[in-house]
């Protein structure tokens, strides 16, 4: 068995297949902390590959004063934490966790027209400053920077028109719901 040292030295030195005996070398170790770290992933075979690229890239980095083991056991480390992170952004689903189903009915469908119809009419009946920014941001989804330069006027005034007019609009509401009026 050939020593790291000179394995690394040949593979520098172009010979490309020499690599393999570092991957036969050091396989089972590096599978071994994949699963310590990862658990029992279904896809080791694949992160372990991925380790060993990334070491064979990162070759001309090493230092030969370094044991070689413990620098590709750094890179194995550090790429199962990359992995972890990973795996925290991407949720998992599976066939289990969803159900895709409609669960909007005419009735629904209708109640939520007629929500709509309801909050428009009373969109109405707000001032016509308040009413175009709420418009706006509501109904065209336009970002306050967009509301501003159409309007011509501050962010902070945005903001504030906003404020206000949802104020009035909630106001509006409350009054034909304390009439019981709801058309």
């Amino acid at each position: 068995m050939q020593d790291d040292k000179a394995i690394i030295e040949e593979v520098l030195q172009g010979n490309k297949e020499a690599y393999a005996h570092i991957i036969d070398n050091y396989h089972e170790k590096i599978v071994f902390i994949i699963r310590k770290k990862l658990g029992n992933p279904q896809n080791v075979q694949d992160i372990a590959q991925e380790i060993f690229i990334k070491a064979y890239y990162h070759l001309p980095e090493y230092k030969a004063s370094f044991e070689f083991g413990g620098w590709l056991y750094r890179i194995a480390a550090n790429h199962c934490l990359d992995v972890l992170r990973k795996w925290k952004r991407t949720p998992t689903i599976t066939g289990e966790d969803y159900v895709l189903v409609d669960t909007r009915t005419p009735e629904t469908a209708y109640l939520e027209k007629e929500q709509q119809s309801f909050i428009r009419h009373q969109l109405m009946t707000i001032e016509e400053k308040y009413r175009i920014v709420l418009e706006l941001r509501y109904l065209r989804f336009l970002s306050y920077e967009e509301i501003s330069q159409r309007l011509s006027v501050p962010v902070t005034t945005v903001r504030a028109r906003l404020s206000r007019g949802k104020n009035k609009l909630l106001e509006a509401v409350e009054k034909i719901r304390k009439r019981g009026d709801f058309h």
